[in-house]
């Protein structure tokens, strides 16, 4: 039999020459074609590209004074996958030992766990704001936390809390929301915080800054190896903001406001720099910053007081008897009267019609001119002088003076007040279903008149400067625009002035006199159909050179010139005070830097 071997072995050396030719190709094209390929992939594998939040700007008062700022603390963190599908770990893996070690609540965390990946965060917060013995574990057992980070980041702080958290407001997590219509579009990442309320929101530009990227070299259990840090996007952090107030004086208001639920603000003339703003009762915007307990938002929430409720911007109210300055001023613009006019007397009150609409002093104030009417608030006056008007006309002047309209605050929702119309009346009751019964009630500040205690501040500056107080401003640097004329005669004007100085001098509002200082004002107790009256005080210093003026709302306070007025007094007295202060040490450096005079 013939044998088969020198007929193999042309084929077996065939197929080592294919074998050995396609090993050959192989090799070029992973050494050759595809080198860039594999050179890519292998720096990502050991290189992590991470996004760096930037600071947030501070928050200063005019002074320099931090009033938000941030701190830096340390999450621990894992990553996404970490979490199972279901939303589960499987047991003895990183994020259950880190759970059952910290003794976490455990629904509560995966919950949380499972929101933020839901969007789309690669890293889970397991423990935020770590304390110093949880980093210290963490650090000491990598080897069996596997994909843990301990990574450091920087919290908001309101340095007072309370004090300033209606102006200020609080930042918490952007939501889905925000970042689809935020400008420019990706500028905000899941987890990011923006602006919430308040000055955080209305400059939220300028003091959130801009957010970086950098690329870290890591082994395979995640811990950064590589000795630089490559930043292909810088950090920018954000703008500091300096506000107009004064955090000395925004104490003193607090502590005059004892508080007790209202508002009070002082504004400086002729600029409208907000010297001082407070609403009480207040919370501490500190509560909001790394997410809010269920527990302190329904306190917040179901409290009787309302302190989440911003009464400067947002809280209407009638505005009683300091609405009176608007009636004499139309009054005097139509002719319907004259300084020097009086009307029948006050016995108590006036009787219109069926009805009898009594003056707030029962006995009655007896004989009053105009001016004594404005003085000693006589109501039995202005129901008269009331009839002699429409209340189109009442509106116009109301809103002349800036009531009925947003001031442009920062604050959102800002209220618009309400000033009635005769059109409105019309709407709501048809035209025969009113009649000029309504106008008593408007007269005095009373009926379906609401304003905020905002607007009744920029009423007093109107005033004070004959319309040319700039609209209220909270930064230090804002440049505001020039007021249009006041449709109103300046010696209307002049002439309300002189009365609100007697109304402080010798009339109802005694309690805001201020030693050295003249104060014109005009008190306010203000019917409310849900409680005892509401104390108004609102007023300006000093009457013959006005620099500040003030408003001033406490509710279900009682009489204006009783509770409302000795608010103003300490925080003017307290004002003029740092005023003198300041003129005494600017006259000292003056003669320092100058030097005694020698005798001639």
């Amino acid at each position: 039999m013939l044998s088969h071997r020198p007929q193999r072995a042309p084929v077996y050396r065939l197929t080592l020459l294919v074998l050995f030719a396609l090993l050959l190709v192989n090799l070029f094209g992973l050494q050759i074609v595809k080198h860039g390929d594999f050179a890519q992939r292998s720096v990502e594998n050991r290189q992590v590209r991470t996004r760096v939040r930037a600071p947030r700007g501070r928050i200063l008062d005019r002074d320099g004074k931090v009033l938000a700022d941030i701190v830096y603390v340390a999450d621990i963190t894992v990553p996404a996958g970490a979490l199972g599908r279901g939303g589960q770990i499987a047991p003895d893996t990183t994020l259950a030992r880190l759970i059952a070690w910290f003794d976490l609540p455990r629904e509560e965390t995966l919950t949380r766990l499972k929101r933020d990946r839901g969007r789309g965060q690669e890293r889970l917060t397991v423990v935020p704001g770590a304390s110093m013995p949880q980093i210290a574990a963490v650090e000491e057992r990598r080897a069996q936390l596997r994909g843990a980070r301990v990574e450091a980041r920087t919290r908001r702080r309101y340095v007072h809390g309370p004090l300033l958290a209606h102006l200020i407001g609080y930042v918490g997590e952007v939501t889905q929301a925000e970042m689809d219509t935020a400008r420019p579009p990706g500028v905000y990442a899941p987890g990011d915080l923006v602006g919430k309320a308040g000055v955080e929101a209305a400059l939220e530009t300028r003091l959130r800054g801009r957010a970086g990227t950098r690329i870290e070299e890591v082994n395979a259990a995640g811990r950064v190896v590589g000795r630089q840090t490559l930043w292909l996007d810088p950090v920018l952090s954000g703008e500091d903001v300096t506000l107009a107030l004064s955090l000395a004086m925004q104490e003193t208001l607090a502590a005059a406001m004892a508080g007790r639920p209202g508002a009070a603000l002082a504004l400086a003339l002729p600029s409208g720099e907000v010297l001082a703003a407070y609403s009480s009762p207040t919370y501490d915007p500190n509560l909001f910053v790394g997410g809010i307990s269920t527990g302190d938002w329904e306190t917040l929430r179901d409290h009787p007081d309302r302190p989440l409720f911003n009464r400067l911007a947002q809280g209407t109210y009638p505005p009683g008897s300091p609405y009176k300055i608007v009636t004499s001023l139309c009054g005097l613009q139509v002719g319907a009267v004259a300084p020097t006019s009086a009307f029948q007397p006050c016995y108590g009150g006036y009787q219109f019609g069926g009805r009898f609409f009594r003056c707030w002093k029962k006995e009655g104030h007896g004989w009053v001119d105009h001016e004594q009417g404005l003085i000693r608030s006589c109501d039995t006056f202005y129901y008269q002088l009331g009839l002699r008007l429409d209340i189109d006309q009442l509106r116009r002047t109301a809103l002349a003076l800036h009531l009925g309209a947003p001031t442009g605050s920062p604050f959102r929702n800002e209220s618009a007040g309400f000033i009635p119309s005769s059109d409105w009346y019309n709407r709501r009751f048809g035209k025969q279903g009113w009649t000029r019964g309504v106008m008593l009630n408007n007269a005095i500040g009373q009926g379906e008149i609401l304003v905020t205690p905002l607007q009744m501040a920029m009423l007093t500056a109107t005033v004070a400067t004959s319309g040319k107080v700039e609209r209220p401003h909270f930064l230090l640097d804002e440049q505001g625009n020039p007021p249009g004329p006041l449709p109103i005669a300046e010696a209307h004007l002049a002439w309300v002035r002189d009365t609100m100085t007697r109304v402080v001098e010798e009339g109802t509002g005694g309690a805001a006199r201020v030693r050295g200082v003249r104060v014109a004002g005009k008190t306010g107790t203000a019917q409310n159909p849900h409680g005892e009256d509401h104390a108004w005080f609102i007023c300006y210093a000093p009457a013959e050179a006005p620099a500040v003026a003030m408003a001033v709302m406490l509710e279900n306070g009682g009489h204006g010139g009783a509770v409302a007025a000795p608010v103003a007094r300490r925080w003017l007295a307290a004002w003029f005070a740092r005023e003198a202060a300041a003129d005494s040490l600017a006259a000292a450096n003056v003669t320092l830097a100058v030097g005694p005079r020698r005798p001639a």
